[in-house]
């Protein structure tokens, strides 16, 4: 293989998960509770996805009780969204008390992430009563976000404002959801969908116009996938989130064999700037990880005048520290990044076809992640929606004089082998105004496993560069 074709990246695609057949047998559902424990989150998946089709006879009264009492979080967590993947399963007014009183975060946030499928005031109120108590970070951002999908109030982040809200609004005949329809629309002949949400300036904050971030999932996500982990960021700009079309559809390549395509950053370039100016848009912010960043820090390097800034998650500046990556982590990475990194080296011979993506895939959550097992990260990979396929890396390498002024911050997952934080030096030289913080806990996702220290980067390079 020459250095072109060993050089390819994977974008997150759908896992395809078998849903298991329905089982009426009398001992189905102690059968199901077992596997709902299991250590692997793609056989918790199954057992939940099969809890959620039994039928609706006196089984449900008990999995109601174990919702409440059984002693393994795992089995509660899986009831839980069991509830959200089938709304009839259990009452809004049970998960309720579960979002409340649950001592464990994660069943927690399954059970406020249910109540959105209820849609009732019932709903709203045990979420509001949650988050007057609530301590988790993570899960106290998921009600939040639970919130504003239930009503028509705007995103509070103050428990004593969502009890004032919740207050004049209880007696309200509807409580109208607040579901916006995303935008689509072409820009330089590539369709974007795009949902822009409205900053909430927090109390005594100084007066000055909040900026505009971009924010850029990678290939296939929808525009929603980040909302609850971002949430804090609506004190600091608006946020526009934006869904990019398919890798194929760019390339006019499968992805997969010898039709693998060069990532497409130029085109996206030029798609940005058009939203840019279409939406009257001074300047404004990205915020994009892992290869998607390469999009965003040409972005700067073309326009700068319009770039604020750069948040990059798990970037890797060119192609030359992506290839140091992939050594590094086939190298002495965990059993999960030596294969991932050797496959996409071309060193274990397999081929680039679909199938590899997948085992790919499923490898990524095991390396990503300190517990694979929980179900908020199989809900979250559920997200996307399009198979994406290979691609190759695009010739980007920083060199010479090369220099990006815009203030940017590079936050890197700091227990992944294929961090590129270690290019600390050459990131530096050539982006002058940055800060790079590897966050030590992180192995894959920063702002979703250490959503309170990812949030406490952000918050110190707005300070640094914004106020």
């Amino acid at each position: 293989m020459n250095g072109s074709n060993a050089l390819r990246i994977v974008t997150l695609v759908v896992l395809p998960l078998l849903c298991l057949q329905t089982t009426v047998a009398a001992d189905a559902l102690e059968t199901l509770l077992e596997r709902a424990d299991a250590p692997r989150w793609p056989a918790r998946y199954k057992a939940v996805r099969a809890i959620a089709a039994l039928p609706q006879d006196d089984r449900i009264f008990k999995l109601r009780v174990l919702l409440r009492t059984d002693k393994r979080p795992k089995v509660r967590e899986a009831i839980a969204w069991a509830g959200y993947l089938e709304p009839d399963l259990l009452n809004a007014t049970l998960l309720g008390i579960s979002a409340r009183k649950d001592p464990e975060p994660r069943v927690r946030r399954a059970a406020a992430r249910a109540l959105t499928r209820y849609r009732d005031r019932r709903s709203v109120g045990a979420l509001v009563k949650a988050y007057q108590t609530e301590t988790d970070h993570k899960t106290r951002l998921r009600i939040v976000q639970s919130l504003t999908e239930l009503t028509s109030a705007p995103c509070l982040l103050d428990k004593a404002a969502w009890k004032e809200w919740w207050t004049k609004h209880e007696g309200d005949a509807h409580l109208r959801p607040a579901d916006v329809p995303p935008e689509k629309n072409e820009y330089d002949g590539i369709v974007l969908e795009t949902r822009t949400v409205a900053a909430v300036r927090p109390k005594g904050a100084k007066k000055k116009p909040l900026p505009h971030l971009l924010v850029l999932p990678g290939f296939g996500w929808n525009t929603e996938i980040y909302g609850s982990y971002l949430l804090p960021l609506r004190q600091r700009a608006s946020l526009t989130f934006v869904r990019l079309p398919s890798v194929q559809s760019l390339t006019g390549r499968s992805g997969y064999g010898n039709d693998v395509g060069t990532y497409p950053v130029a085109r996206l370039v030029k798609a940005l700037e058009r939203f840019r100016e279409a939406h009257k848009i001074e300047r404004f912010l990205i915020l994009a990880p892992g290869a998607t960043g390469w999009i965003a820090m040409r972005y700067a390097q073309t326009h700068k005048k319009a770039c604020a800034g750069l948040i990059l998650l798990d970037t890797a500046i060119d192609k030359k520290a992506y290839a140091a990556a992939l050594r590094r982590a086939a190298r002495r990475g965990s059993k999960a990044e030596q294969f991932t990194a050797k496959t996409l080296l071309h060193e274990n011979g397999l081929p680039f076809n679909e199938s590899t993506l997948k085992r790919l895939h499923a490898t990524a959550l095991e390396r990503s992640f300190y517990d694979p097992s929980d179900l908020e990260i199989a809900h979250f990979y559920r997200h996307a929606s399009e198979p994406q396929g290979f691609a190759i890396v695009p010739p980007i390498v920083f060199s010479g004089r090369v220099r990006i002024e815009t203030p940017t911050v590079f936050v890197y997952s700091g227990a992944s082998a294929f961090s590129t934080h270690h290019e600390s030096a050459r990131i530096l030289k050539h982006f002058p105004n940055s800060l790079v913080t590897p966050i030590r806990g992180a192995r894959g996702l920063p702002y979703l496993e250490t959503n309170q220290e990812f949030h406490r980067v952000l918050e110190y390079f707005f300070e640094r560069y914004f106020d």
